[in-house]
């Protein structure tokens, strides 16, 4: 991502498949909230709003190790590459 920090692909896969997970976090609130400070896959150009965004939630055992995270991922699937993560917090 472009500040350098990096989540496993095994964690983006499996947050994505999480259909009640995405479907509890709509895609066009977070459009509305972080869009403006998306940036555009750095190795093709694509504009942040045509990226795929996705609710990320790394698993229980990086909570309890104080190092879990939550929030949107942007990834270009073109290019296979992690571009934003805007972190929410978790209640």
């Amino acid at each position: 991502m472009h500040d350098g920090e990096h989540v496993s692909w095994e964690v983006v896969f499996s947050s994505r498949k999480d259909k009640g997970r995405q479907e509890h976090h709509p895609v066009k609130e977070a459009k509305n909230k972080y869009l403006r400070e998306a940036m555009p896959c750095p190795s093709c150009k694509r504009p942040a709003n045509q990226l795929s965004w996705i609710y990320l939630l790394t698993p229980e055992w990086t909570w309890q190790t104080l190092c879990g995270k939550a929030g949107w991922i942007t990834v270009c699937d073109q290019c296979k590459v992690q571009i934003d993560f805007f972190p929410e917090i978790v209640n």
